[in-house]
């Protein structure tokens, strides 16, 4: 397991011996105070440029408060180097209060680049910092009195949002050490509760503070943001980019009895503002968050400007007139779950439309022990599906048995869509009741 706050040990990882000269009633309770009696390390590294992230596994006895004082667990420590040399991550001074007992225990520490050079981003029980070389020498700056847990870079996959991802990838070596990606220049991280405390510019190393972001707390009906809330899971992420605007939005819902109606949140990182834009989810032919991109964006909203006020204040809005896009299903109307493929809102029909693809295209066949009256077990080769219709939402769902890869899921997804944008399945869709799609 990976320790959240095990006791400091030196730089050099050197066991501390008990002397045989103590009385054994000493050595007993240094050993049960402390529970420190390290039985064994070995260690291995992972190295960019000057900088090495040094994994090692230490045997311990016992744990605080009520764990066994005679049985050893293993836990996972880690250091940094610069040119072999162990460097420490004290608090400088943005909570003078903070213990500095954790200050070198490292929690995360991962590859990022600035300007094609490696640097460290690292967390420790006193906050985050980032490590880079300056003329040969470290050089430490801490970020934030926090460690971050979650990051999301806004412009990683061609000058667009990448996903937001957690630090925290697994257990020990491999969840140290990461190269969390060299095309991102603008990163913004999240602490434990995925509050949002800053973009780090990776070109300056500089952080970016909004107070914008940092008020990305979940409120129901959240009076400061026209009654829309912030969504704290994966769904809440930064949905698009604007460089030259040096705006992002991403998606806030609100409810209000039995009705869900959604809008973009458009942050101005530069005057620390930000704009509510509600918008339709019929009009836009959403079924899932997770659908919203770039090219939705750009093909539902404008940029209007108005005459009396500067070009930088340009404001984003739904387009007046626009060719809806055709429906289709999505894999991604579960946000803890995306092996299932979701067809909303449909009717009937379009279950039988969907049961003959599958038998004509992947040679499905009927599992009459998993059938029930709203549900179709069938199976396409060794894996296992079931086909759902819930009429209350209209959503039909195609799941794979639970532990199974979702590659034929999605293959399935892919080729299906492309059947019914033809519009004489398009007549199978209806419309979306004012609690907006089921999740």
């Amino acid at each position: 397991m990976r320790a959240k706050k095990p006791l400091p040990v030196p730089l050099d990882f050197a066991p501390a011996r008990a002397s045989a000269h103590r009385p054994l009633r000493q050595r007993m309770v240094a050993a049960l105070g402390l529970c420190v009696s390290l039985m064994h390390a070995h260690g291995a590294g992972v190295k960019a440029g000057p900088f090495e992230i040094e994994f090692r596994h230490e045997r311990r006895m016992g744990s605080l408060p009520n764990a066994d004082p005679f049985k050893s667990h293993r836990i996972a420590r880690y250091k940094v180097l610069h040119d072999g040399r162990a460097v420490a991550f004290n608090p400088g001074g943005i909570d003078p209060m903070k213990r500095k007992l954790w200050a070198d225990d490292l929690l995360e520490a991962h590859f990022v680049y600035s300007q094609g050079r490696p640097v460290v981003l690292v967390c420790t029980e006193t906050g985050t910092y980032v490590l880079s070389d300056r003329d040969g020498k470290p050089w430490v700056k801490q970020l934030n009195d926090h460690p971050a847990t979650r990051f999301q870079f806004l412009d990683s996959v061609a000058g667009q949002p990448g996903d937001l991802q957690a630090f925290n990838a697994g257990p020990e070596e491999a969840a140290m050490g990461r190269d969390l990606g060299r095309n991102g220049t603008l990163m913004s991280l999240h602490d434990e509760q995925n509050i949002n405390f800053g973009v780090l510019d990776l070109t300056t190393l500089q952080l970016r503070v909004s107070s914008v972001l940092k008020r990305h707390v979940f409120v129901h009906n959240d009076p400061d943001f026209g009654g829309y809330s912030f969504d704290a899971s994966a769904q809440g992420q930064v949905r698009v980019w604007w460089k030259d605007r040096h705006q992002l939005a991403l998606v806030r819902p609100r409810y209000v009895g039995d009705t869900t109606t959604y809008a973009l949140e458009v942050v101005n990182l530069d005057d620390d503002s930000f704009q509510i834009v509600p918008f339709d989810l019929n009009r836009t032919r959403l079924i899932a968050l997770g659908d919203v991109s770039p090219a939705w964006i750009e093909h539902y909203f404008q940029w209007r400007t108005d005459a009396s006020r500067p070009a930088t204040a340009a404001q984003l809005v739904p387009k007046q007139t626009v060719t809806p896009l055709p429906w289709q299903g999505s894999m991604k109307a579960d946000p803890y779950d995306q092996a299932g493929f979701n067809l909303q809102p449909v009717l009937p029909e379009m279950r039988t439309v969907l049961l003959q693809f599958l038998k004509d295209k992947f040679g499905a066949t009927l599992d009459a022990a998993k059938s029930l009256p709203s549900t179709t077990g069938l199976k396409i080769g060794q894996q296992a599906f079931t086909i759902e219709y819930d009429e209350s939402s209209k959503s039909l769902t195609l799941k794979p048995e639970f532990g199974t890869p979702g590659t034929t899921t999605a293959q399935i997804a892919e080729q299906f869509n492309r059947v019914i944008v033809e519009s004489r399945y398009q007549a199978l869709f209806t419309a979306l009741g004012p609690g907006g799609f089921s999740r």
